[in-house]
């Protein structure tokens, strides 16, 4: 893939606004953009299906298995709840994979277009706001929805979004302030990190993996081969309830790949070359194998006697107190300590 972009580039004008409009183009809808994002998500989602299979001591799904669910559910007839418009519902589940996907296209990853012709670096804030758009869209689908169970399961989503914006902002702030920079494009360095900075960036890559299985979390999930339903898409069918399936793997591969940029790669700065493209599959591959494998392991564990849990639950907790500890380290190395 990363040939035939450069094979294309190159038979390209030499004009810039041209080059500039084909590199957009192609990033939009080749790489990274939608059809590497149909086959990464495809594959990411079943290597976390399978990860939280067997932290969740199950059996292993097939590959394809995502797959022919979506395709039977864009079969089906779109079954609209009474009392909202059908083009309502049809409208978020056709914007919500546009969020991922900009997140993924603006991302500065290996072979991406618009490094070379735009000068793409990526903004750390742009990307974190990508990466809110589908638990918002979904929250507020929930809320729409005239049903008492979605409007319950999104008041439960909201208080748990609420925790990890805060831990997101910490977490990204305490990395701002370490490379001096609200751009993803990491320089590789020729030395090693001093201590305080090499404990900045484990404590908001810790921070920010806490945040991770809630950006990425699944509307549907399996136990023992049956699919069920749950959370704010409950009353959803169809080629509905299908357009936020897509959006969710896309939504995995962006997190995957947000987490990689921000918080794995600057923890190995001397790592340059092919080995730093090597790094960027790692990370993102890595990262979705430990989302499933920790869901598989909180599905294992007995369940709670009741659901409700305190709104400041997450703002007086570990991720929150991980992520304010990374900005006093952060402050630390700023000083040369």
């Amino acid at each position: 893939m990363t040939i035939l972009l450069a094979t294309l580039l190159a038979a390209a004008p030499k004009s810039e606004p041209l080059n500039g409009v084909l590199a957009f183009g192609i990033a939009v809808l080749i790489y990274p953009g939608l059809i590497v994002a149909v086959l990464a998500g495809w594959a990411l989602s079943w290597a976390r299906a399978s990860a939280r299979a067997v932290a969740g001591r199950q059996a292993i799904p097939a590959p394809l298995t995502e797959v022919h669910e979506i395709r039977a559910e864009i079969a089906r007839d779109s079954i609209t709840p009474p009392g909202i418009a059908p083009r309502v519902v049809g409208a978020f589940a056709s914007i919500v994979a546009v969020f991922p996907l900009v997140a993924l296209v603006l991302l500065p990853v290996p072979g991406n277009p618009l490094v070379a012709s735009l000068g793409l670096q990526g903004d750390l804030v742009l990307e974190g706001g990508l990466l809110l758009g589908v638990p918002v869209t979904r929250l507020l689908l929930g809320w729409i929805i005239p049903s008492p169970y979605t409007r319950l399961a999104a008041d439960r989503g909201a208080r748990l979004l609420a925790g990890v914006v805060v831990t997101m902002a910490l977490a990204l702030a305490a990395n701002a302030e370490q490379l001096t920079s609200l751009s993803i494009a990491f320089t590789p360095a020729k030395a090693s990190l001093p201590t305080f900075a090499l404990v900045t960036r484990l404590l908001a890559a810790l921070a920010f993996a806490f945040t991770l299985p809630a950006l990425a979390r699944p509307s549907a999930v399996h136990d023992s081969g049956d699919l069920l339903l749950a959370g704010e898409l409950t009353e959803m069918s169809g080629a509905d309830l299908a357009g936020f399936r897509i959006a969710e793997a896309f939504q995995l591969l962006a997190a995957a790949g947000v987490f990689t940029a921000v918080f794995l790669l600057p923890l190995l700065p001397t790592a340059f070359g092919t080995g730093r493209s090597l790094l960027w599959l790692a990370g993102i591959v890595l990262t979705t194998l430990g989302i499933g494998a920790w869901e598989g392991y909180v599905a294992r564990q007995p369940a709670r006697q009741t659901e409700e849990r305190p709104p400041l639950t997450w703002w007086l907790g570990w991720p929150v107190l991980i992520a304010m500890l990374s900005l006093v380290a952060a402050a630390w190395a700023a000083r040369g300590a």
